[in-house]
This record gives structure tokens, C-alpha cells and sequence, in this order.
């Protein structure tokens, strides 16, 4: 047998309390009998008053007690099936793995806030399933839909911006691979949180936008960077350099924020500029706890057994049986 809650053993305490005062009360009656009067007198005036009868009710009120104890403890033994229902909704993070997410405008870089972010995200989902894509001018699905938290953290740590070698930002195709990975699942609540600058190079955000529709999928799009941008760092071979345009100009990568709050109001989405990494994920899990969170699956578990309600019942009895032994007060041959 084991007790879901022992630390109330504490309140087993109580019994030698109680057998202490018992025992007080009981030399505290004889003394007043005593003094009363005399002990053919006592007998004479109190027929039905015997020790027995005392110290029986004694013992009752003890077992009593400490049945009531062992209930309070909460008893387990044998098993049980029982039906686990998990509510909740499917999240999949986006994440922009294209050049321009190397710029430090934020620091330390945009992709290491947008990692940062993702990373502290999943840590507060609780129950929900996660999963996570990677995507440039392409997008991959890195980790299907799971509970497992720690392989989520394990992809995010290795993302970078040479896991993709066709450069470009494709929110259809984004939007795409969602679509895929939360499949038919039209009974839970779908949101898609992307994490990018905003740069839309293949004007895809009306078709992304169509399909967040069509399938019910909602969307927070969390935009990192600044509006003054920055230069967009590149190697070549052993050197750092930052990327040039045709005409040898250094590209400077702007945060475009129209393209994202476009994205995210077709429905029922939101937008977030990442600043600080708190602030941030308090507005993203307050619009995340915001959707409807319905059933998404139902199991059954063995459990132990509870039965608490035997011992509370052993405890009720023994308090029922003391009414029924307990003394009347007789005196002049009436019961008082």
C-alpha cells in the first residue's frame, strides 16, 4: 500500500495528545468522586458509571482518529484504468534561416534572438505539440509535431544559414510545409509562429495568406530586426565580408514590417516585434492561450487505486459506535 499525501502522518500526533488528556481526565474524575463523597455513596448516586465503559470509549475515539488519519493520507492500492483526455493546440515555428537573419542589428544576430525566442517559447507550451520548420527561398520540416521538447531544443541549437543553399524567403512555401505538417487534424487549434525580417522576395505573402485560410491555421508572425537595418554579413573563405549589391554597395537588410503584419491579419493572426525576449514571449503566449484549445486526444493510463474512503468510513463507524456505549448520566436512578 502506498499514500498519495504520507507528510499528513503529521497528525498522527494527536493520539498520544489525546491519550495524554484521557488519562488526566481520568484521575481528574476519580479525584472528584473521591471528594464528592464516599465511595458507596458515588456508586449509589452514579450506577452506570464504570472505568471499563470510560476507557472503551477511549479506544474507540483512537481508532477513530487515527483511521481518519490514514484517510487524510490518502491511500493507494491496486489499479485502474482511466481515461487521460489532453487538450491543447499544435504550434509549428517557423524560422527564416536566409542571410539576411545573420544581421546584427539585434544582438547578438538576428537568427540567435529568433533561436533565443523559439527556444524559451517551447520551454513554456506545456502540453501543447510542437513542431518546427526551416526555410529560405525553400522550406524543411526539421520536426514533425511532438511532446518532445528536448529534440526541438537539440534542432534549434544547430540551425544556421548554410542549411540552405538556395537563398530567399518563400512564405507560400512555408506556408505549405504548415499545411502538411498539421495535416487533418481540423479538432485542434493550429497556430503558426514565424520568425523572420519580413524580406518577401518571392511576393508570396497573398498566397500564404490564402492557405492560413483555407486551412484554418492561425498566425503570429514575429518580425526581428530593425527599420535602420544593417549589413548582412558573408564569407569568403577565410574572411568576413558583408553581401554587395551589383553595384558594389553594401546591401543594408531592413525589417519589413508591412509584410508581416499583411501576413498575419488574414486570420485572426498577430504580429509582434521582437524586443525584449520577455516582453515578447508574454505577448506571444498570451495570444497562443487566447485560441480555442479543444480535445486532441484521449488515452487510457493505469493508476492506483484511491481508498481513502474505506478508512474514512472504518473512522466514521467507531465515532458511531462510542454514541451507542457512551454513558448516561444517572442520578437518583434518571438518565440525564
Amino acid at each position: 500500500m502506498e499514500f498519495a499525501k504520507d507528510e499528513n502522518i503529521i497528525w498522527l500526533l494527536f493520539l498520544p495528545v489525546f491519550w495524554a488528556l484521557a488519562i488526566y481526565a481520568f484521575n481528574w474524575r476519580k479525584r472528584v468522586k473521591r471528594d464528592f463523597g464516599d465511595t458507596h455513596l458515588v456508586q449509589k448516586l452514579f450506577p452506570e458509571t464504570t472505568d471499563f465503559k470510560y476507557w472503551l470509549s477511549v479506544v474507540l475515539w483512537s481508532m477513530a482518529i487515527l483511521f481518519l488519519v490514514l484517510a487524510l493520507m490518502d491511500p493507494l492500492y491496486g489499479e485502474e484504468k482511466i481515461k487521460i483526455k489532453r487538450e491543447g493546440i499544435d504550434v509549428v515555428y517557423a524560422l527564416d534561416l536566409s542571410n539576411s537573419m545573420n544581421v546584427e542589428d539585434v544582438a547578438p544576430s538576428r537568427l540567435d534572438k529568433a533561436k533565443k525566442i523559439i527556444s524559451e517559447s517551447v520551454n513554456n507550451l506545456g502540453g501543447d505539440r510542437a513542431g518546427l520548420i526551416v526555410f529560405a527561398a525553400d522550406a524543411y520540416s526539421i520536426s514533425p509535431l511532438t511532446n518532445d521538447y528536448s529534440a526541438i531544443q537539440s534542432y534549434i541549437k544547430s540551425a544556421n544559414s548554410g542549411l540552405i543553399s538556395q537563398q530567399g524567403t518563400n512564405f507560400s512555401g512555408v506556408m505549405a510545409k504548415a499545411v502538411e505538417m498539421f495535416g487533418n487534424a481540423p479538432t485542434t487549434g493550429k497556430l503558426l509562429v514565424i520568425l523572420t525580417d519580413g524580406e518577401d522576395n518571392e511576393s508570396s505573402i497573398s498566397q500564404a495568406s490564402g492557405l492560413a485560410k483555407k486551412n484554418n491555421i492561425h498566425i503570429a508572425a514575429l518580425g526581428v530586426g530593425t527599420n535602420s537595418g544593417g549589413p548582412i554579413p558573408t564569407r569568403v573563405g577565410d574572411f568576413e565580408e558583408y553581401k554587395l549589391d551589383r553595384f558594389g554597395e553594401t546591401v543594408i537588410s531592413k525589417l519589413d514590417e508591412s509584410s508581416l503584419k499583411s501576413l498575419a491579419s488574414n486570420k485572426n493572426g498577430i504580429y509582434i516585434h521582437v524586443g525584449q525576449t520577455e516582453s515578447t514571449l508574454q505577448e506571444l503566449h498570451r495570444f497562443l492561450n487566447s485560441l480555442d484549445k479543444k480535445v486532441q486526444d484521449a488515452s487510457f493510463s493505469n493508476a492506483k487505486k484511491h481508498i481513502f474512503q474505506w478508512f474514512l468510513a472504518l473512522g466514521l463507524f467507531f465515532i458511531f459506535i462510542d454514541t451507542l456505549t457512551t454513558e448516561h448520566k444517572v442520578f437518583n436512578n434518571k438518565k440525564q
